[in-house]
C-alpha cells in the first residue's frame, strides 16, 4: 500500500484530525519587507510577525503556528541561528531561510545545523513564495500526523508494531528527498554560473597561448580549469541525481593510472596541498576498467580532498591502484589525520552526514557511493595503518579490451 494512503487510513482508522494550525510567522528587520509579505499571504494564513530572532522566539513560544519564513540577514541573530533555536524549541515547525546572498556557508548550516526546510533567495516571486509555505505547511502535516499515531500505536500493543519503524522511516526519507531536491536546485544556479565563468577562463587561456609568457603560468591555468571542470561535473552529478534519483554512466574502457594521475593532477589545486605530500603508486599492467572515467576521477579527487584536508602539514596522503584476488581492482587513499570517529564509521557514506561539522553538506562521500555502486563496485573505511583513515573502492574489471582507452576524464 501507498505510504500516504497508509497514513490517511490509519489517521481516519484512530480519528486523527488536521494537524495545521494555519499560522505562519514572518521575521525581517525590515518592517516594508514584512508588510509586503503579509499582504500575500494574509488572506491564506494566520500571520505572525516579529522584527527580530530574539522576538520571534517569544512568539514562537505562544503562538499556534506551522511555518516561520525568516531573512538570513537580521542584527543579533540570523535566519539560521534562529532556526536552529526554534529546532530545539518548537521541533514541529517548517524553517524557511529568504536570502539575497549567494552564501554557500550559511546554505550548509540551513541544511546540516537548522534543518531548513527551503532555502529561497531575493528576489523572490509571490509564487515561489506560496508554493514553499503550502508545501512546508504540507509537510508539517505529515510529520505532526505520522507523531500523533506513534503516540496512538504505541499505546495499544495489540496494534501492528512494525508500523512505529515504519512511520519513522517515512517521516525520515520525507525530510531526506526534500533536502536533497533542494541542493539539485542550487546546484543548477551554481553550474550555470559556473560555466560562465569557463567561458572566460577558455578566452584566457587561448590568449596565454599566443603569448610568450611563462610555461610554470600556462601549466597553472590549464590546472584550474581543470579543477572547476571537475567541481562543475560533480554538480552536474547532483543535479541530475536529485532530478531522477539515479545516475547516468558514459561507460568506455579506462586506464586505473590514468584516473589517479587525472585525480591527483585536480588535487593540486587545493590549498592544502602545497602542505602535504601525495604519494601515488599504481601496479604495472593494471586491467582496464569499463567504466565512467569522469565520474571515477570525481570519486577519487573527493577522496583525497577530504585526506589532505584530514593530514596534518607534512603529512602524507598515500593514493594506490592495485589487482585483489577475484578480478577485482582496489583504488585506495590513505591520510595521517585522526582517523573516522567509531561514530561516523557506519554512517558516512549517508546522505547529509559530514565528519566536517557544519563546514560540509554531507554529501560528497554519499554521492561517491552512488557513483561507485553503479559500477556495480563497493566503497568503504577503515583505519589507515599511519592511524588515520584508509578509503577503499573496489570495482569490477573488464581485462584487455580492444578499441582506444578512456583518459580518465580531466576534461
Amino acid at each position: 500500500m501507498d505510504s500516504s494512503l497508509q497514513i490517511a487510513t490509519l489517521s481516519e482508522r484512530l480519528g486523527v484530525g488536521s494537524q495545521l494550525t494555519g499560522g505562519v510567522l514572518l521575521v525581517d528587520d525590515e518592517p516594508l519587507n514584512l508588510r509586503v509579505l503579509a499582504d500575500l499571504l494574509e488572506e491564506r494564513w494566520t500571520v505572525h510577525l516579529a522584527g527580530s530572532g530574539a522576538e520571534a522566539l517569544r512568539v514562537a513560544a505562544g503562538a499556534p503556528l506551522d511555518v516561520v519564513v525568516a531573512d538570513q540577514r537580521m542584527p543579533g541573530m540570523t535566519g539560521v541561528d534562529l532556526l536552529e533555536a526554534l529546532r530545539r524549541q518548537r521541533p514541529d515547525l517548517a524553517g524557511i531561510v529568504i536570502t539575497g546572498y549567494a552564501d554557500m556557508q550559511s546554505l550548509e548550516s540551513a541544511i546540516n545545523r537548522a534543518n531548513a526546510f527551503r532555502f529561497l533567495r531575493k528576489p523572490w516571486e509571490p509564487a515561489d513564495v506560496l508554493q514553499a509555505i503550502e508545501q512546508a505547511s504540507a509537510f508539517v502535516a505529515r510529520g505532526r500526523t505520522i507523531e500523533q499515531l506513534v503516540r496512538l500505536l504505541a499505546a495499544r500493543e495489540d496494534e501492528l508494531h512494525g508500523s512505529l519503524e515504519a512511520l519513522r522511516s517515512q517521516q525520515q526519507a520525507l525530510l531526506h528527498l526534500e533536502r536533497v531536491g533542494t541542493i539539485g536546485r542550487l546546484s543548477s544556479g551554481i553550474a550555470h554560473d559556473l560555466k560562465n565563468v569557463m567561458s572566460g577562463l577558455r578566452s584566457a587561456e587561448w590568449e596565454l597561448q599566443q603569448l610568450d609568457v611563462a610555461q610554470d603560468l600556462r601549466e597553472f591555468l590549464t590546472l584550474g580549469l581543470a579543477h572547476v571542470d571537475s567541481l562543475l561535473r560533480t554538480l552536474q552529478t547532483l543535479r541530475d541525481y536529485s532530478r531522477s534519483g539515479s545516475l547516468e554512466l558514459e561507460a568506455a574502457p579506462v586506464l586505473p593510472s590514468a584516473v589517479v594521475e587525472a585525480a591527483v593532477s585536480i588535487s593540486r589545486m587545493d590549498l592544502a596541498f602545497r602542505q602535504r605530500r601525495i604519494e601515488a603508486q599504481v601496479a604495472p599492467g593494471l586491467p582496464r576498467l569499463l567504466a565512467d572515467g569522469q565520474k571515477l576521477t570525481q570519486v577519487l579527487v573527493n577522496l583525497i580532498r577530504n585526506a589532505l584536508q584530514a593530514s596534518p602539514e607534512a603529512g602524507v596522503v598515500r593514493v594506490s591502484a592495485r589487482l585483489l584476488p577475484g578480478a577485482e581492482l582496489e583504488l585506495a587513499v590513505e591520510d595521517e589525520g585522526a582517523g573516522v570517529p567509531p561514530g561516523l564509521l557506519e554512517q558516512l557514506f549517508q546522505p547529509f552526514v559530514s565528519g566536517k561539522g557544519d563546514q560540509g553538506l554531507g554529501m560528497g562521500l554519499y554521492m561517491a557511493r552512488l557513483i561507485v555502486e553503479s559500477h556495480h563496485g563497493r566503497i568503504s573505511v577503515a583505519p589507515g595503518p599511519a592511524g588515520g583513515a584508509r578509503f577503499q573502492v573496489v570495482l569490477p574489471v573488464t581485462g584487455p579490451v580492444d578499441g582506444p582507452v578512456a583518459s580518465g576524464g580531466v576534461g
